[in-house]
């Protein structure tokens, strides 16, 4: 198994993706089947690691963009709107088939490919998850408001299970989330993000969050 080998049996297994209407590209490590419309974008990736001839493929998830809510955030950051998501769907360990190896470190389900019919068997997992897991996940949040109020019901531990984190800016996507739905607890909100941030400020990463925070709040406020 060598990388060319290994990108051509990814996009013949995972073609029926294309036939949906997603399109294909790679970035470095990285695997994107993603579609967009003028209001929403839609993801479906995954990323893998080489060891000599071993292909060890993970992450896989399906995100969806809001762009009422991702705009406001790149306003902030910067950066192209395509690689912003806010809401996102790991697949379950259900729906691996059989005799396709793998192991499990939390949400993360890594799959080891040696030979063509361990990607065609991963490929099989790829359309298990889209078929039973992502369509329906797509259906139930067609309208951002129905994202909304599922994250309202969460509990705080379990946010990042709906709302996208990747690793600095789901403080960003809740405020803005808030702010679109009226929630009627918003300042609370801040008040208590503001309050664990700026014992913080004095590291670098925590000062640039606050800021950030700061700004798209006060561009929010102004809209």
């Amino acid at each position: 198994m060598n990388t060319e080998l290994y990108i051509k049996t990814i996009r013949n297994e995972c073609a029926f993706l294309e036939q949906e209407g997603y399109i294909f590209s790679q970035l470095e490590n990285n695997i994107y089947y993603a579609k967009e419309t003028d209001t929403e974008g839609f993801r479906i990736s995954f990323s893998w690691v080489e060891y000599g001839d071993k292909f060890n493929t993970q992450g896989v998830s399906a995100r969806k963009r809001f762009n009422i809510v991702e705009q406001e955030i790149q306003k902030v950051i910067g950066g192209e709107l395509k690689n912003y998501y806010t809401i996102h769907k790991s697949p379950s360990i259900d729906l691996i088939p059989e005799g396709l190896d793998f192991t499990e470190n939390g949400k993360n389900i890594c799959f080891v490919s040696n030979t063509v019919n361990d990607i065609k068997l991963f490929g099989e997992f790829v359309l298990n998850f889209y078929k039973s897991e992502v369509i329906s996940f797509y259906n139930q949040y067609q309208n951002f408001i129905d994202a909304a109020k599922s994250y309202e019901k969460l509990e705080r531990e379990k946010i990042s299970t709906l709302i996208l984190n990747t690793g600095t800016d789901i403080f960003y996507r809740e405020l803005v989330i808030k702010n679109k739905s009226k929630a009627k607890d918003e300042n609370d909100f801040v008040n208590m993000v503001v309050n664990e941030l700026e014992p913080m400020k004095t590291n670098s990463t925590f000062s640039k969050i606050l800021e950030n925070f700061k700004l798209l709040q006060n561009n929010l406020r102004s809209n």
